[in-house]
C-alpha cells in the first residue's frame, strides 16, 4: 500500500504503523482549516486530480474559496497540457493541448464554484476564440486576466468572451491581433477596467485608441515594448487619471506609419520626464547601462517576447500588475 493509498483510506501513521492501534492517525478527520493551509501549497492539478478525490472532507477543503482566488496555469509544466514546442516561437498548436487544458479548466470550475478572480494562462498554450470563450463561461467572475500571445483571437471572439467578463479590471497580454479593436471592446463593456500590460509596439494609433476607449486608465505597463515617442507624449498629456507607467526595458523611438526603420531615441527628453515625475509610480531604465535591455533585443531591434516564460513577465513591474 503506497502513501497516497494510506492517506486515502485514512490508515497512515507517522511511525510506520498501519494497524488501527493507538499510533495510527485518521487523516480524514484533520481539521478543515489545517487542510486548507496544506492545500494552498499544492498545484492546481494536485487539487483537481488527487486531494479532491481522497474523501468527502478533503474534497470540501479543496473547494475553499481561498484556494481559488487565483488560477495560475502558467505554473504547470508544458507536459501537463501536452504542450511541446512545434514552431520557432515555441508555441503549441496541437489539438491535444486544449483537450487537456479544457479538462483542467472544467474541473477547476467545478471545484472553485466559478469564483476565480485572477486567471493566468500557460504562456506557451495556443489560444483560439473557442478556447477563450470556453474559459470565460466557466470563470465569469474573473477580474484580472493574463493571456499568452494571441495571434488567432479575433475581435468577434474576444467580444463573445468579454460578455462574461464585464467585471474585468486588468489585462496582461504579450501580443494580440487587432489590438486597437480589442481595446475598444474592453472600453465598451468593462466599466471598471483600469490596468493594462502589453508587450508589443505601442504606436500612435494604439495610444489614441487607448485614450478614446479607456480614458480613465490608471495603470499602464509597456515593459519590454517598442514605444513611439509621440504615443508616449499623448498618453502622458491626455490621460489625466494615469497613476503608474512602466517603460523599463523599452526601445523608444519614432515608429514609422509605413514600413521602414525605427528611429531610436537613446534618452528621454525633459517633457516626458517632467510629466512622468507626476505619476505615483514610474519605471524606466537606460539601454546603455541595462543588461536586460541589451539581452532583449536582437540585431534588428526586435524584442524576443517569446523568450519570456515561467512568470518573468512579473519582473520589474508595477505592484498592482503582479498577481
Amino acid at each position: 500500500m503506497d502513501q497516497f493509498e494510506r492517506v486515502r483510506t485514512g490508515r497512515f501513521s507517522g511511525g510506520g504503523m498501519t494497524s488501527q492501534g493507538s499510533n495510527s492517525r485518521n487523516w480524514q478527520n484533520m481539521h478543515y482549516d489545517i487542510l486548507v493551509k496544506i492545500f494552498m501549497a499544492l498545484r492546481v492539478t494536485d487539487l483537481i486530480f488527487a486531494v479532491s478525490k481522497v474523501c468527502s472532507s478533503w474534497r470540501a477543503a479543496s473547494r475553499d474559496p481561498v484556494l481559488w482566488e487565483t488560477l495560475d496555469l502558467n505554473v504547470l509544466l508544458c507536459n501537463a497540457f501536452d504542450i511541446l514546442p512545434s514552431n520557432s516561437n515555441g508555441l503549441s498548436d496541437g489539438h491535444s493541448s486544449w483537450l487537456n487544458a479544457m479538462h483542467i479548466l472544467n474541473n477547476a470550475s467545478i471545484l472553485s464554484c466559478k469564483t476565480v478572480k485572477r486567471l493566468i494562462f500557460n504562456y506557451s498554450i495556443y489560444l483560439k476564440d473557442e478556447h477563450l470563450v470556453y474559459a470565460a463561461t466557466r470563470f465569469p467572475m474573473v477580474k484580472h486576466l493574463a493571456l499568452p500571445p494571441c495571434n488567432e483571437i479575433t475581435v468577434d471572439g474576444f467580444r463573445s468572451a468579454i460578455q462574461w467578463w464585464k467585471g474585468l479590471e486588468s489585462l496582461t497580454v504579450p501580443f494580440i491581433s487587432n489590438a486597437s479593436s480589442i481595446i475598444q471592446v474592453i472600453g465598451a463593456n468593462c466599466k471598471n477596467f483600469s490596468m493594462l500590460k502589453v508587450m508589443f509596439s505601442f504606436d500612435l494609433d494604439f495610444a489614441m485608441s487607448l485614450f478614446m476607449s479607456i480614458p480613465e486608465l490608471k495603470v499602464l505597463s509597456l515593459r519590454s515594448s517598442i514605444v513611439d515617442k509621440n504615443a508616449l507624449n499623448l498618453i502622458l498629456t491626455l490621460m489625466g487619471s494615469l497613476e503608474a507607467l512602466n517603460i523599463s526595458h523599452c526601445l523608444l523611438g519614432q515608429i514609422p506609419r509605413f514600413p521602414g526603420p525605427l528611429l531610436a531615441i537613446e534618452q528621454l527628453d525633459n517633457f516626458i520626464l517632467g510629466k512622468a515625475s507626476q505619476l505615483r509610480e514610474f519605471f524606466t531604465c537606460q539601454v546603455q547601462s541595462c543588461s536586460i535591455c541589451q539581452f532583449e533585443y536582437d540585431d534588428d531591434n526586435i524584442f524576443g517576447w517569446y523568450e519570456y516564460d515561467k512568470g518573468l513577465w512579473r519582473d520589474d513591474e508595477i505592484r498592482s500588475l503582479v498577481f
